[in-house]
């Protein structure tokens, strides 16, 4: 019977990278066969000598320690060869060593914590090359909870680590120091790794100023109102000022978890003056980031903080056309959420006028954005939305707009305003604007207006179904020489669902239509009608059409005939 760890030693000796690294990968299974005493008496020697190998086996090695350590009664056996691991120079072999010390270390007792893994965090933290340290750093917060009297110089370890000459270990100790917050106590996280924060936020390094933003996320999760008030809230000003607008853009970014984080009464009082500095910032992508996450923050700000500080900000950049389009598109979307903060009267006396600037904005991509917020806007102003200037600019978008995008936006957002203020209002605003749809030269506009129409007919009435939109399919279909037009009416003649007797005029003309594609369609559009009304009046009609001279013509009258 050939030896597991034998037939190992020989697909290791090969020159082929992908052979070692699948021959570590059936670590798991070597060492069921092996069972634990020859595990550590002859497996864990022998790989203790592969530590010279390419990166990707030693990535391989890392990884399937980790996975073998549930297999071993005690998996202490395995820390001195992850250790040599971790302190790898190559990235992703020493995390993943990491990784693995952090999962076995969940498996360990109490005496192997203290007499294993602590010593192994310090000698990582003493070791002259970096990437050992970094190592460390990560480690800290698997060893302290369990360190016993170790506890005090672990964090002495981590604090000095955090602030050492070279920039990765900072970066990596910030890092770190959320996840190491929550298992240290809270008097040692106020007296000691706070201040320790508070410095590290003011690093002549940006990037380690930068993620000082998500430690104190995390940070000011585990204090109550009066400690982050106290402790938390000067840092997280500090930062929001800082002189890089890299750190602001991720202060930014970041708002509205640091608002969650903090809550409602802090964000009102102390943060948001902080955040509208952000959004006055002479920097384009940060006043764009600022308005990305002023929408899912405006929920922990009162109305009156809305209307007299935010809002006037929002304005400004509504007013500014010098500023990019990626910031106005935030604006826009900014403005058809803030509706719903700010109460009906301001909407429609200050919103409203803003929506129209940003309708009549030079690019389509901001118009887009804006057009998309109608309904929203709707929802709170009311039929007053609907004034002149707005519906006018709507039509001229829908008609002269070359970008079929925006015309298909605006299809849509007839029928978004339609849900919240109903038939009348379509019907006296939004009916021919919606309707353009049915003669436009480009598919997808009218695909969203058929599709639009199910939801249409949701709202409107029969009645109007009959003597409006049905009239209208039969004066377009008559007057277009367009086959395309022809299709799409068809088409819409399917979604909606009368009187078999309404359908007559426009299906005997489809049905003799020179276009084989206008028959075709009608076969398809009598088969879907048939699933919610009686087509039978139609069958003389599909037999026709099942000896139709075009086969895929005859093919669908026949499925439609079944």
């Amino acid at each position: 019977e050939p030896n597991p760890l034998d037939l190992l030693r020989e697909e290791m000796g090969t020159d082929e990278v992908y052979v070692k690294v699948n021959a570590i990968h059936r670590l798991q299974i070597i060492t069921t066969i092996l069972g634990p005493d020859k595990v550590q008496s002859q497996l864990l020697p022998y790989l203790s000598t592969l530590t010279n190998e390419e990166d990707e086996v030693l990535f391989a090695l890392a990884q399937e320690l980790g996975n073998i350590s549930s297999f071993l009664p005690n998996p202490s056996v395995l820390l001195p060869l992850l250790e040599t691991l971790a302190m790898m120079d190559e990235t992703v072999v020493r995390e993943q060593a990491v990784k693995s010390l952090i999962s076995i270390s969940n498996a360990l007792s109490d005496s192997d914590i203290i007499n294993l893994l602590v010593p192994c965090v310090l000698k990582l933290s003493a070791a002259e090359n970096f990437s050992s340290r970094i190592s460390a750093v990560t480690l800290f917060g698997a060893a302290y909870p369990r360190s016993g009297n170790f506890k005090e110089k672990l964090r002495q370890k981590f604090l000095e680590l955090s602030h050492e000459d070279t920039p990765m270990v900072r970066r990596a100790a910030v890092i770190e120091m959320g996840i190491f917050a929550k298992v240290v106590e809270k008097q040692f996280l106020i007296s000691e790794l706070i201040p320790d924060i508070r410095q590290l936020a003011q690093d002549e390094q940006d990037q380690v100023r930068t993620l000082c933003v998500d430690t104190m996320i995390e940070v000011a999760r585990l204090l109550n109102k009066e400690e982050n008030k106290l402790h938390t809230l000067p840092i997280i000003l500090l930062v929001g000022e800082d002189k890089s607008w890299r750190v602001r853009y991720h202060f930014a970014q970041k708002f509205p978890q640091l608002a969650e984080a903090l809550g409602k009464e802090i964000t009102e009082n102390s943060l948001i003056q902080t955040f509208v500095q952000l959004l006055r910032d002479i920097e384009a992508d940060v006043k764009s980031i600022a308005l990305h996450s002023l929408k899912s923050t405006m929920n922990l700000i009162n109305r009156d903080k809305i209307q007299n500080l935010v809002f006037p900000t929002v304005e400004a950049i509504s007013s500014d056309v010098s500023l990019n389009p990626k910031v106005r598109k935030n604006c826009a979307e900014v403005i058809a959420e803030m509706v719903q903060y700010v109460g009906r009267e301001f909407a429609s006396s200050k919103i409203a006028p803003i929506a129209l600037v940003l309708m009549s904005d030079e690019s389509f991509e901001v118009k887009m954005k804006m057009v998309e917020g109608l309904g929203n806007l709707a929802s709170v102003i009311g039929s007053e939305l609907l004034s002149p200037p707005i519906i006018n600019q709507m039509v001229s978008l829908v008609k002269e707009s070359p970008q079929w995008r925006l015309r298909k936006t605006v299809i849509k957002s007839c029928v978004d305003i339609t849900r919240h203020l109903g038939e009348e209002a379509f019907i006296r605003h939004l009916q021919p604007i919606y309707m353009s749809f049915l003669t436009d030269p480009v598919n997808d506009v009218r695909e969203a207006g058929i599709e639009e129409l199910n939801i249409l007919s949701t709202v409107m009435t029969p009645e109007w179904t009959v003597a409006e939109f049905l009239t209208k399919l039969e004066e377009i279909y008559h007057s277009q020489a367009n086959c395309i037009s022809r299709i799409t009416i068809l088409r819409a003649m399917g979604s909606i669902y009368v009187n078999p007797d309404q359908y007559v005029p426009i299906f005997n003309e489809a049905a003799r239509d020179k276009v084989a594609n206008v028959r075709l369609i009608l076969c398809k559009v009598i088969k879907k009608l048939s699933s919610k009304i009686d087509v039978s009046q139609f069958r003389n009609l599909l037999q026709d059409l099942s000896r139709d001279a075009d086969k895929d013509v005859k093919y669908y009258a026949q499925q439609a005939l079944r």
